[in-house]
């Protein structure tokens, strides 16, 4: 009988351990491996700075952010939201996530907690071309934020702020390439 006990109680840390590490992992790909500064595709075309050397790409590169969608932001203590808007600070204890693309703009949050998430990407390409469906997810999360003002001035700044939705399941791996290409 002591068996029996000892092992459903080490059956049940064992599922609780497994449930409580359920994760996945969100990779994407912010502008085409091919993007150089001399060459930005806009929502109103192609331009180009005839002035950029040749075959060379900025320096700057896209900060993605996953905020679980469930996340209450009233919260989180003003100081701690202002940490996070101006400094990039992630409040503690909360859900969000940081990420920043690479030179071939390709970026992954790995093993992170299965749940419904924004992936907000800034952009400094300042790519103003947004789908509908975007647009209304930045308005979406932009009504949720306390002192959406300061989201604005502080954290995007000039660069565009594209918005995406994502559900991640246990054990998923999700692609996303935002954006018009």
């Amino acid at each position: 009988m002591k068996r029996l006990i000892v092992l459903l109680t080490l059956g049940a840390w064992l599922l609780g351990a497994a449930l409580a590490s359920a994760s996945g992992s969100i990779v994407g790909n912010v502008y085409s491996p091919g993007t150089e500064r001399s060459m930005q595709v806009t929502g109103r075309g192609v331009m180009w700075d005839l002035s950029a050397p040749q075959r060379s790409k900025s320096a700057a590169k896209a900060e993605i952010w996953l905020i679980d969608r469930a996340l209450d932001f009233t919260a989180i203590p003003y100081p701690a939201l202002k940490k996070w808007y101006q400094e990039g600070v992630i409040p503690e204890n909360t859900p969000i996530y940081r990420a920043e693309a690479d030179d071939e703009g390709r970026f992954a949050f790995q093993d992170v907690p299965a749940a419904a998430y924004y992936v907000v990407i800034l952009d400094p390409h300042s790519r103003d071309s947004q789908s509908l469906e975007e647009r209304n997810n930045r308005d979406e999360l932009r009504d949720r934020l306390p002192h959406a003002d300061e989201f604005d001035l502080f954290m995007v700044g000039v660069r565009s702020c594209l918005v995406e939705k994502v559900s991640l399941q246990d054990g998923q791996t999700v692609k996303i390439r935002p954006g018009i290409f």
